[in-house]
């Protein structure tokens, strides 16, 4: 099915809309009340009994409400007027956010500057401000109502990041457009920028990189562990650290859980493959002082094969659209106090996955024959114990230490003229100590000045081992450990200037803030990055954010460490000669590989927002964002054949190198000479070498406009509305050598495109639930080959339901029966045309060959 773009657009303005005759009322009015019957027990127990009994999301911190207890709740109330009862008496307050009750403290300085002492929120280190940068919150309750089983479901739903790069839809195993995935991981990738300029976070630490790429695997983590996601679409080196370029992803999970829940999960592609299969387990305690949650997941998927689906019946049946994977994962957490000071926490996550990756080289044989097929495995754990202490004066302060390790290793088969076997081994390491601290400076006009410092040392590790056996011979092409280390230092001030003790009209709040980092890479770089930040409110219902600030990320230690490579070629095997041309029978040396001098990537972002809150439960964002990126790394000639014409390669082509030049250059490559010339190698006879090492000699210019819109209310009868539409346009262009004309880098096929957005409404009761959701990526042009031309959108709509039965006790009890159908319309990817019939035919890195996909699951709770 093919969507228009008009049509997109009546569908989102339908998806947003309110439907025809339904009477709806501010989430705070008339809420249904329910019947509650709970004895007095600790506070936390009694939100989440509340949360599961009204079917609302009630959030808060569990350093709020440890040591507390609630009284009794006995009658009938709505979920908020049972919440009030709950936290009665006490310095707590509830509000309403997203269709989300959150409960907060509510100290002698929040009430006065608007802010919460208690809550660090992504986006800065002051506890109870809000950042300059725009935000965006995803809960596991919302997100399991939309049908969504995993971490990897939902880098795919937003629209600011690029579902391209390390990303298990991407077929031919990973590598369309030019892309690498090993391993079959999950990564973020803001703005398109690369996975390895989006850094991700579990509760505010780092985790230790997957395979070579610098990014995070996010689908280690299982949903059921999850609190909430909070994505930064704002540079914040300045905060983090390297790789913040794009944005920061922040995965906070459950911090205990009481009692158990199982679940069930099986569906498949209606055209056939992907049947998959998911059980899933939480459990925890709690008791004074303290709590643990524990979760596993166990999830299996089959491969879908090219002869699935009509749109690649051209290719060999053995051809993967999909990989097949089996994943066990599962996550500890847990915190106890130690005296009235201090309390310790801990974060454990642990994963194995094994993948099967086929990818065909020819329409007519069998990946067997000729072709490759990759059985990559994935170890990694990750475990931060942490001390947090309140010292008095409403400073509180945490040591923390990481250690992690993501080990891949993939064993390969290669039928070309015979068998080849190959194995790649790639393991990374971190071990990363951090010390900070947080509190209060000086009383302001507008509330009180607030500072958060720190400082720490990290150091992460890469091990190579990259080789292959062909006729009982063994190649050994990388086989090294390579590390680095950093010391780091930072600090974040927070000045409320206006807030609620002297506001005055067009005044209702103002509020600056500074931040500044500094990173010493031992051997490589360092760097300072700084942000600033302003918010200001004319008005309670309208806010205005925005930010300043720079941003790096250091070179990946695949870069600098990269293979060299040293490669004879004859001269007319480039397509275009020099003036005058080289002699005849002459040979050009290309090199090619990692750099040692490969310094930090650097950039300069800034974003402008506006936040409208018209009425009760509503709320409207918009945002524009400039990012200039400079230092890429990139090979500055990436046309070798046009090297001695593209003014873009004229600094990277020397001519008439002497002997002991090319005798060095070929030293340098582990595989030495690899003569593809025809002819026997004579250094008199070389007339020219042509570099095609990493260099930062690329810049990239990103610029565009997120949009959200959210929208809660109750409905007479008890139900629970929430609507929501979020957009972002994306304009990316790339210089790749100083002072050479831009080129496109979205809008083009295996590239971001301009648009993507996604629609989404949900309605529930005390029994039923129900979400629909659209997702549109737009069009991109392929302009490979003349003549050029359109690669279509890419609309899917998704459904999801639920039952609860009204039971309180028994076996049926709290039991939740969801049928999730993905691609109701079953979209079909648009087709492309490729020089190669055995290539993939059309372009996976944005549109996804799963098609209409339905599933069932089983989830109880004891």
């Amino acid at each position: 099915m093919r969507v228009s773009r008009k049509a997109f657009c009546a569908a989102l303005l339908g998806a947003t809309a309110i439907p025809a005759g339904m009477a709806i009322l501010p989430a705070s009015a008339q809420e249904a009340s329910i019947a509650f019957e709970l004895a007095q027990q600790d506070l936390g127990a009694t939100l989440r009994a509340l949360a599961r009994q009204g079917g609302r999301e009630i959030l808060f911190a569990d350093a709020d409400i440890r040591g507390r207890q609630a009284p009794a709740i006995r009658g009938r109330f709505t979920i908020e007027e049972a919440v009030r009862r709950a936290i009665a008496g006490t310095d707590l307050v509830v509000e309403q956010q997203a269709g989300a009750l959150v409960v907060r403290v509510r100290a002698r300085a929040a009430a006065e500057d608007g802010t919460d002492p208690a809550i660090m929120v992504t986006g800065t280190r002051i506890r109870g401000a809000t950042g300059p940068s725009p935000v965006i919150v995803m809960t596991r309750r919302g997100l399991e109502e939309q049908g969504l089983p995993d971490m990897a479901s939902i880098s795919r739903i937003i629209p600011q990041n690029f579902t391209g790069g390390q990303n298990p839809g991407v077929a031919g195993g990973g590598d369309q457009g030019g892309y690498n995935n090993l391993n079959n991981a999950t990564t973020l990738n803001l703005r398109g920028l690369g996975s390895d300029a989006t850094l991700t976070l579990i509760n505010g630490h780092r985790l230790p990189y997957d395979a070579v790429n610098q990014g995070v695997d996010i689908s280690i983590i299982p949903l059921a562990a999850l609190e909430r996601i909070e994505v930064i679409t704002d540079g914040a080196s300045a905060l983090y650290g390297s790789d913040a370029v794009g944005g920061v992803a922040n995965l906070i999970l459950r911090r205990d859980y009481d009692g158990i829940q199982a679940s069930a999960r099986i569906g498949g592609s209606a055209d056939g493959g992907n049947v998959q299969q998911q059980y899933s387990g939480v459990g925890g305690a709690r008791w004074t002082g303290g709590g643990f949650m524990a979760a596993i997941d166990y999830s299996k998927a089959t491969p879908i094969y090219a002869d699935q689906r009509d749109y690649t019946r051209g290719l060999a049946p053995s051809q993967m659209l999909g990989s097949g994977y089996r994943q066990v994962s599962g996550v500890l957490t847990g915190h106890q106090d130690l005296a009235s000071w201090v309390s310790f926490e801990l974060d454990a996550e642990l994963a194995d996955r094994r993948s099967r990756k086929g990818v065909a080289y020819s329409v007519t044989a069998p990946v067997t024959t000729y072709g490759q097929l990759s059985l990559p495995i994935v170890r990694s754990y990750s475990v931060t114990p942490s001390l947090h202490f309140k010292p008095g004066g409403g400073w509180e302060a945490t040591l923390a230490m990481t250690d992690g390790e993501s080990a891949t290793v993939s064993n390969a088969k290669r039928y070309i003229n015979g068998l080849t076997l190959g194995r790649s081994a790639y393991d990374n390491h971190l071990t990363n100590f951090e010390a900070s601290a947080e509190g209060p400076l000086a009383r302001l006009p507008g509330g009180e000045a607030r500072l958060a410092l720190g400082g720490g040392y990290r150091r992460f590790r890469l091990d190579f081992d990259v080789r292959s056996t062909s006729g009982g011979v063994t190649t050994i092409a990388r086989d090294a450990s390579e590390r680095r280390e950093s010391l780091f230092g930072y600090g974040e001030l927070s000045l409320p200037l206006v807030g609620a003790a002297n506001r005055m009209p067009w005044l209702d709040a103002l509020r600056l803030s500074a931040a500044v980092r500094y990173e010493r890479y031992a051997g490589i770089d360092e760097v300072a990055t700084p942000k600033l930040g302003l918010i200001y409110a004319p008005h309670p219902g309208i806010t205005l954010k925005y930010s300043w600030g720079k941003s790096f990320k250091i070179p990946t230690l695949n870069q600098v460490n990269q293979a060299r490579q040293a490669i004879l070629l004859r001269a007319n095997q480039f397509s275009t000669q020099p003036t005058p041309p080289l002699p005849a029978g002459s040979t050009v040396l290309l090199v090619a590989g990692g750099n040692a001098d490969l310094r930090a990537e650097r950039a300069t972002s800034s974003t402008l927002s506006i936040e409208f809150k018209p009425l009760d439960g509503l709320r409207i964002e918009a945002s524009g964002f400039d990012i200039d990126y400079r230092g890429r790394i990139a090979n500055a000639v990436s046309d070798y054949t046009t090297a001695f014409t593209n003014p873009a390669a004229a600094n990277f082509v020397s001519f008439a190198p002497s002997a002991s030049q090319l005798h060095g250059l070929i030293a340098e490559a582990p595989l030495g000479l690899e003569n593809q010339s025809g002819q026997a190698y004579d250094p008199a006879r070389v007339a020219a070498v042509v570099d095609a090492s990493l260099r930062n000699t690329a810049r990239e210019h990103a610029r565009g406009v997120d949009v959200a819109i959210d929208y809660s209310a109750a409905l007479r009868g008890g139900g629970q509305l929430q609507l929501a539409a979020s957009a972002s346009y994306l304009d990316d262009k790339r210089q790749p050598v100083a002072n050479q004309p831009y080129e496109e880098r979205a809008g083009l096929i295996f590239t971001p495109p301009h648009w993507r957005a996604r629609a989404s409404a949900s309605w529930q009761s005390r029994t039923l639930q129900f979400a629909a959701a659209l997702n549109y990526a737009g069009s991109t042009l392929d302009r490979r080959r003349p003549p050029q031309s359109t690669v279509g959108a890419f609309t899917t709509l998704d459904l999801s339901g639920s039952f609860r039965p009204a039971i309180e006790h028994g076996p049926l009890a709290k039991l939740e029966l969801r049928l999730t159908v993905q691609n109701l319309l079953n979209e079909a990817p648009d087709p492309i045309s490729n020089p190669s019939a055995a290539s993939i035919p059309f372009d996976s890195t944005n549109q996804s060959p799963i098609g209409r996909f339905v599933a069932l699951s089983v989830t109880k709770q004891w």
